[in-house]
């Protein structure tokens, strides 16, 4: 196991337990270590990065990574589970019409289909 996935690993740990200053720290330097490789598994953790930083209060830094990301890897990155985050990060300050705009998209990515965590997203935003 290289240095990548035991941080993966690390990460998820940490986030099964609540942890989520320690999973995002394994995360960030996970991030760190992606390559052309290894690039399709760090995409799966990014919703549950996205959902650690806005558990340890800090919603911008999903807005970061989601830019981030869009930048390195490619809008294909971007997933509708992944937007949901974002959205729910944007709801959290209160940046509404942003998080409208990530909610279309993801539901857009669904041909349609709302998920469950993406319905509670809307129903924050439309108070």
């Amino acid at each position: 196991m290289d240095d990548f996935e035991r941080l993966l690993n690390e990460g998820d740990e940490a986030y099964k337990k609540d942890d989520y200053k320690k999973a995002v720290v394994c995360y960030e330097d996970a991030l760190k270590l992606v390559t052309d490789e290894n690039k399709s598994k760090f995409k799966s953790i990014l919703p549950m990065m996205g959902r650690c930083y806005r558990q340890i209060g800090n919603p911008s830094n999903v807005i970061d990574l989601a830019t981030d990301v869009k930048q390195k890897f490619g809008r294909e990155y971007i997933t509708s589970v992944f937007l949901t985050t974002v959205a729910a990060a944007y709801a959290d300050m209160r940046e509404y019409g942003k998080a409208h705009i990530c909610v279309n998209e993801a539901i857009r990515l669904e041909n349609g289909k709302i998920s469950g965590p993406l319905q509670a997203v809307i129903d924050r935003i439309e108070k």
